[in-house]
């Protein structure tokens, strides 16, 4: 998938630089730091703790920007500078299982669209870890649910990989509006968080691909082009995480296409398959 809009690029270069940061942890002790502004107006800290997880909140300016700090003990997990707040951190309990509790705090980049990550710290039985999930555009509350067949809650959050998307040699690409975001889900197994498989929860996707395959029929008679493409492409990543082959996903995009996007199906329906088999919006921090 390529970039034609300089935000979707900037968000690009971002995840690269995060990656990389990402990559030299595994050589030293794991933490994540981000260059601190000090101390000042607005300051004032606010402390979590979940068992020997500790997260401190430092207000560092009047306008509401502050900083973010996980540790254990004398250990820093992992450190952040975020705009605004706009959740405030939550502990849940039963959470993600009976008897486990989940504490969640949000940290915004703050700019047009962009960007939020989400730490999640969760306590199920004598084990603790803390995971950071990439949300992208996302701004809202993640929210909570059950699917047929797994065991305890999980995390409903989204798939920006086509925010801004366009064809290779192609005029054809959506604005921020229309682009499509694809639910997915986040499911605790063995002491962490990580996204759904493709076939995981085929009841669930089912679903939400007979719900979107409805509303892109409706904005189809509307005349709503833009829209009725990014829908389709929902329809179409759906019917994948169904667990539905790759032809029948590529017949729900082709009949659901209008008719300028259909001659670059077969080129779309590669890129949808490759995003839902990579999605992972998940770093382990502990």
């Amino acid at each position: 998938m390529r970039c034609k809009d300089l935000r979707c690029e900037a968000h690009v270069i971002k995840k690269l630089v995060t990656i990389f940061v990402l990559s030299v942890m595994t050589l030293a002790p794991l933490r994540l730091s981000f260059a601190g502004k000090g101390s000042g107006p607005g300051g004032g800290t606010e402390q979590f703790s979940l068992g020997d997880l500790k997260l401190c909140i430092t207000g560092i300016s009047p306008d509401g920007d502050y900083s973010l700090q996980f540790s254990k003990g004398e250990q820093v997990l992992v450190t952040g500078e975020c705009a605004f707040k706009t959740h405030e951190p939550k502990t849940f309990r039963n959470m993600p299982l009976p008897n486990c509790r989940t504490l969640m705090t949000y940290c915004f980049s703050g700019g047009a669209h962009c960007c939020t990550t989400l730490f999640i710290a969760t306590e199920c039985g004598p084990g603790r870890s803390l995971d950071m999930v990439d949300l992208a555009h996302t701004n809202g509350r993640v929210k909570l649910t059950d699917a047929d067949g797994a065991l305890g809650k999980m995390i409903k959050v989204h798939d920006w990989q086509f925010a801004y998307y366009g064809t290779e040699d192609s005029q054809i690409q959506f604005s921020f509006a229309d682009s499509p975001a694809m639910t997915r889900l986040l499911v605790f197994d063995n002491g962490h968080w990580r996204p759904d498989r493709i076939g995981e929860f085929s009841r669930f996707y089912s679903r939400l691909l007979r719900q979107t395959m409805h509303e892109a029929r409706i904005s189809d008679r509307n005349g709503n082009t833009e829209q009725t493409a990014s829908l389709a492409i929902k329809a179409a990543y759906y019917s994948l995480m169904s667990g539905k082959p790759v032809e029948k996903s590529a017949e729900v995009l082709s009949q659901l296409f209008p008719t300028r996007w259909r001659p670059e199906s077969a080129k779309i329906i590669q890129d949808i398959h490759q995003a839902a088999s990579e999605f992972n919006p998940v770093e382990v921090v502990r």
